[in-house]
C-alpha cells in the first residue's frame, strides 16, 4: 500500500531533481558531453574496474587482433529491428541512437570488461525481470545507471547498481544503516529495480515511458504528458523532457545494441574472477570483519569485497535477531561450514579477553577492540599431521582450532591442495587421534623460550602474518620493539623472538 501512495504522490508532485527544468531537443550535441557519458567514463576510473583479477577470451570472429570494424547506417539499422523483433521494448534506429551506439564501441577496453562482468550479473539479473515479468532486454539499464559498478555512487546520492536514492529504496525495502546499505547489494537492489519497474510499467504501459520515469520520475513524466497534449509515446514527448532523460533511451537502445553485437566489433571479452554459477551464500551468525573472515578461509579481502559491496566498512554485523548472509565462492562455502565453530569461538574468547582487559585498564581511551588478524591461542608446541584420504584443509583446521591461512603459512603452501600422506606442521593443542605426530624438536619452546632473530619487513606483510611466521605472539612482537601500533614499513626491521 505505501508504494502505491508513494507513487501516487510522485504522479501528483514530482520526485525528480529535473522537474521544473524543460529543455528543447539538442539532437546535434556531442553525447559525449551528457551527464550519462560523464557518468560511464567515471566508472572506468574506479577500483572495481582497475582489478587485475580478469582473463582476456578471444573473440569467436577470426579478425586480425586490432581490427575496428567499420560499419555503414544500413548494418546498425538491420540490427536494430532485428532487436526490436524479439523485444517488447520499442527498439528503433535514429541519429541520437546511432551516437550512442559510437560512444560505446569506442571504449573498446572497458567494454570488454563490462561484458564479462555482464556474465556475473546477468542471470540473476533476469532471474529478477522474470519474476516481475519485465521484459529480459531491461537488465541493460544497469549499464546506464552505473556501468555495471555495484559500488557506483551520483553526485545526487544515488547509489549501486541501479542507482537507488535512500528514499526510493526504502520502498522497496532496501534499508540503510552504518554497516549495511543494501543498495549496493546486487540481489536485493535487482529485485527492488525490477519491482520498481513492474510499478511504473503498471502507471504508463510503455517501456519507453518506464526508463524516463525511471529516471527523472513519474511526475516529471506526467507533466511532459499533459504538456504533449496527452501523448504517451516516449518519441512525441522527448522535447518535453529535460536534457538527461532526452538522452536516456537513446542510452539504453545504444548499450543494448553493444551487448548484443559487441562480438561483431571486434571487442574482446575480459572474464572477471568468478562467475554467477560459482557463487553461493551462507549465513554469518556473529559479528567479524572481512580481514578475520579472509584469515580464516584463506580468501582475500578483495575477493570477498568484490562479492559483499553492500558492507560499507568491511564488517558483517550480526545481532541475536538479525543476521547477514554473505556471497562466496562455492569452494570456500564449504572451507566456511567446517570452520564455522572455530571461527565463533574464536571470536567470543577475544571478546572476553578484550572486555577483561578494558575493566582492567581505565586509562584505554576509545581504542578499536575489533582484532581484524585474532587467531586462537596456541602453547607454543608443534606437531605433524598425516593427510587422510577425503581431507581437505579446512577440515583439519577446524579440528585444531586454526585457521586454514595458518596452516598454510606454517607449511609454505601456496594453494589449498593437499593429498593423502602429505605432513603439515600443526601449531597448538594436539589431537587425541593417531594420525598426529608430536616434534620434539620444537617443544623447548613450551615455556616460552626462543631465539631473537632480526626480520625486514616486505611489501604486504603484517604483524599477524610475521608472529605466525616465528610462532609467537604480535603482542610480544611490539613489546620486544615499542610498537604503540600495528602499521608497518617496508625495509623495517624487527626485532623477533623465533620459536619455530
Amino acid at each position: 500500500m505505501r508504494k502505491i501512495i508513494a507513487l501516487l504522490t510522485a504522479l501528483l508532485l514530482g520526485v525528480s531533481a529535473f522537474a521544473d527544468v524543460i529543455q528543447v531537443n539538442d539532437s546535434s550535441r556531442d553525447v559525449s558531453d551528457t551527464d550519462i557519458a560523464r557518468r560511464f567514463d567515471q566508472m572506468t576510473l574506479k577500483k572495481f574496474y582497475s582489478s587485475e583479477n580478469f582473463t582476456v577470451v578471444e573473440n569467436k570472429y577470426d579478425f586480425p587482433a586490432n581490427y575496428v570494424p567499420e560499419l555503414s547506417d544500413s548494418i546498425f539499422e538491420m540490427r536494430i529491428k532485428e532487436m526490436d523483433a524479439n523485444s517488447p521494448f520499442e527498439y528503433r534506429f535514429n541519429d541520437q541512437v546511432k551516437k550512442w551506439i559510437t560512444f560505446y564501441i569506442s571504449k573498446r577496453y572497458f567494454v570488454g570488461r563490462l561484458v564479462g562482468v555482464s556474465m556475473l550479473y546477468y542471470p540473476m539479473f533476469e532471474e529478477q525481470m522474470d519474476r516481475y515479468d519485465v521484459p529480459l532486454e531491461m537488465r541493460h539499464l544497469a549499464i546506464v545507471e552505473s556501468a555495471l559498478n555495484p559500488t557506483a555512487k551520483s553526485w545526487a546520492g544515488a547509489g549501486g547498481l541501479w542507482q537507488f536514492m535512500v528514499k526510493t529504496g526504502n520502498l522497496y525495502d532496501l534499508n540503510v544503516t552504518s554497516y549495511v546499505d543494501d543498495r549496493f547489494d546486487p540481489y536485493k537492489a535487482t529485485e527492488a529495480a525490477a519491482h520498481h519497474m513492474k510499478d511504473l510499467y503498471d502507471i504508463y504501459g510503455d517501456w519507453a515511458l518506464v526508463l524516463a520515469a525511471y529516471n527523472a520520475g513519474p511526475g516529471t513524466i506526467n507533466r511532459a504528458i499533459k504538456r504533449a497534449d496527452g501523448e504517451t509515446n516516449y518519441w512525441k514527448i522527448r522535447h518535453f523532457l529535460p536534457r538527461e532523460t532526452q538522452q536516456y533511451v537513446p542510452a539504453f537502445i545504444g548499450a543494448s545494441y553493444m551487448m548484443t553485437y559487441y562480438a561483431e566489433h571486434n571487442i574482446k571479452v575480459q572474464m572477471p574472477k568468478y562467475m554467477d554459477w560459482q557463487i553461493d551464500t551462507v549465513m554469518v551468525k556473529e559479528k567479524m570483519s572481512f580481514q578475520f573472515l579472509s584469515s580464516m578461509i584463506d580468501l582475500p579481502v578483495e575477493d570477498i569485497e568484490f562479492l559483499n559491496p553492500q558492507f560499507k566498512k568491511q564488517i558483517i554485523p550480526s545481532s541475536e535477531h538479525n543476521h547477514y548472509s554473505i556471497r562466496l565462492p562455492r569452494e570456500y562455502i564449504m572451507t566456511f561450514v567446517e570452520n564455522e565453530d572455530v571461527m565463533y569461538d574464536s571470536l567470543r574468547r577475544y571478546r572476553e579477553k578484550a572486555d577483561s582487559l578494558l575493566l582492567e585498564n581505565n586509562n584505554n581511551s576509545g581504542g578499536s577492540t575489533t582484532n581484524n588478524n585474532y587467531t586462537a591461542p596456541t602453547d607454543g608446541s608443534s606437531f605433524y599431521h598425516t593427510v587422510r584420504s577425503g581431507e581437505t584443509l579446512g577440515g583439519i583446521a577446524a579440528k585444531y582450532g586454526t585457521s586454514v591461512y595458518n596452516i598454510k603459512s606454517w607449511n609454505g603452501l601456496s594453494s589449498s591442495t593437499i593429498y593423502p600422506g602429505q605432513k603439515l606442521k600443526i601449531y597448538g593443542k594436539q589431537s587425541s587421534s593417531n594420525n598426529t605426530q608430536t616434534n620434539n624438536s620444537s617443544s623447548s619452546n613450551n615455556s616460552g623460550g626462543g631465539t631473537i632473530v632480526w626480520h625486514t619487513v616486505s611489501s604486504g606483510e603484517s604483524l599477524w602474518g610475521i608472529s605466525q611466521k616465528y610462532g609467537c605472539s604480535v603482542d610480544e612482537i611490539k613489546q620486544l620493539n615499542g610498537l604503540s601500533s600495528d602499521n608497518l614499513q617496508v625495509g623495517q626491521k624487527l626485532k623477533v623472538k623465533s620459536k619455530n
